[in-house]
Parts: C-alpha cells; sequence; structure tokens
C-alpha cells in the first residue's frame, strides 16, 4: 500500500504529461530533491495547478509509491516570492538557483540543508540583496554541502597564496611554483570567493562586488561544476 506522507517543497521545474499531467521535480525539506507526479494539474480548475508553479513554495501531500514516480494528492501554495518576480535581475538570479539545485541535488535523500539554503536566499534576494553576489555564495555553498567545496585559502600543494591559478580538475587553486599554468587569478578575485562562502548572510546582502568580478566567479564555478559534479 501507498504511504500518505506531507513535505514543504520548491518547486524547480514542471513538465507536461500525458494530456492533463505534470511531472514536478520540487526540493523539499524531508526528502531533497523529489519528483512527483501531478494528475490533472494542467487543469484550470485545479487549484493545486497553479501552486506548482516554478519557484512556488507549497505544501504537498502524496503517496510515496515503490515504483515509479510518487503521486501528489494535493498542494497548497505557501509563497511565491512574488517581488522577485517583479524583478528581471531577481527573477534571473532565482530561476537560475532552481536550476542549480535540480541538476545537483540527489533525490530522497534525508538531508534538509539544500532545502533550507535555497529558501534562506530567495528570501535575501526578495527583501533586495544583490542577486549576482547571492547567486554566486548560493553556488558556492551549494556545492559545500553535496560535498564539493572548492578550495580557496592557497594552494592545494603547498598553501601559497601567490601566483595561483584556477585548477576546477584538480579541486581548487594551485600556484605556478607547483605546476599551475595559465592566467593567474588576481588575489581580489579568490578573496571574495572566500568571503562569499563564509561571511554570513546579513553581511553578504551588504557585500558590493564588481560585476566583472562576479562574472568571473560564475565562470570559474561552472568550469569546476563540470571538472568535478558527474552528470
Amino acid at each position: 500500500m501507498s504511504e500518505l506522507l506531507r513535505d514543504q517543497g520548491l518547486v524547480l521545474q514542471t513538465l507536461d504529461y500525458a494530456e492533463t499531467d505534470r511531472i514536478v521535480s520540487l526540493l523539499t525539506e524531508s526528502r531533497a530533491k523529489l519528483e512527483l507526479l501531478a494528475k490533472g494539474a494542467r487543469r484550470l480548475e485545479r487549484t493545486s495547478g497553479a501552486a506548482l508553479d516554478v519557484l512556488n513554495l507549497a505544501e504537498i501531500i502524496y503517496y510515496k509509491r515503490r515504483s515509479g514516480l510518487h503521486l501528489l494528492r494535493e498542494a497548497s501554495l505557501l509563497h511565491s516570492f512574488p517581488k522577485i518576480r517583479q524583478d528581471l535581475s531577481r527573477l534571473e538570479a532565482a530561476l537560475h538557483l532552481a536550476r542549480w539545485a535540480k541538476d545537483l541535488v540527489p533525490r530522497e535523500i534525508p538531508d534538509p540543508r539544500p532545502f533550507r539554503l535555497s529558501l534562506r536566499f530567495l528570501s535575501a534576494l526578495e527583501v533586495g540583496g544583490p542577486p549576482g553576489t547571492l547567486l554566486c555564495a548560493f553556488k558556492l555553498r551549494l556545492l559545500a554541502i553535496l560535498g564539493y567545496k572548492p578550495v580557496l585559502h592557497g594552494c592545494l600543494a603547498c598553501g601559497g597564496k601567490e601566483s595561483l591559478i584556477w585548477a576546477p580538475e584538480r579541486g581548487g587553486f594551485i600556484c605556478r611554483g607547483c605546476g599551475g599554468s595559465g592566467e593567474e587569478v588576481p588575489p581580489r578575485i579568490w578573496r571574495t570567493m572566500e568571503a562569499l562562502l563564509s561571511l554570513p548572510l546579513a553581511a553578504l546582502t551588504r557585500l558590493r562586488t564588481p560585476a566583472e568580478d562576479l562574472k568571473a566567479i560564475e565562470a570559474m564555478l561552472s568550469s569546476f561544476r563540470e571538472a568535478q559534479v558527474a552528470h
């Protein structure tokens, strides 16, 4: 017999299925990433359908089945982050956050940290935090939670802080003296990355980082993800 469960979930993605159904990917508090079959969710009269828009926080009741997709019974909207949706830069950052969570968080593990991290950063975005800064910080912290924390405090080989080069396949920085090759990363960049990973959220919302530095950090994190995280 299917087990009936209740949880909270952040909607990461929806896919149309059959004529009126949807497959919904959520980041949940109790089971990390969860995929549910929402029967009839595309019918306009179904209130659950509106609750399952991407980036909505919803309370869900579902049947946990032994095989195949779990079956959604009911979904009710808890929060839709309206201020994020009214600002393009915040909306883009929030959607990027959702994509990283969807792609990286494992399915159905009892770990609430990805869910709580995502809600904290979406809440900071909604009250006016800098989108680029918060997004880079979220990515670093999600990688750390999932066991892919990059080494940022110096050269992986000797611990030195001079002539550092980004080596994503190695897991962080390596100095030129220890075999690093390529373009050196300016100290302000790796120091900013350390701050993004370690500062309290309240301090992050006051951190102002040049757009070109954030762009460089995003590129570094993308290459790190590609090198370290298997899909």
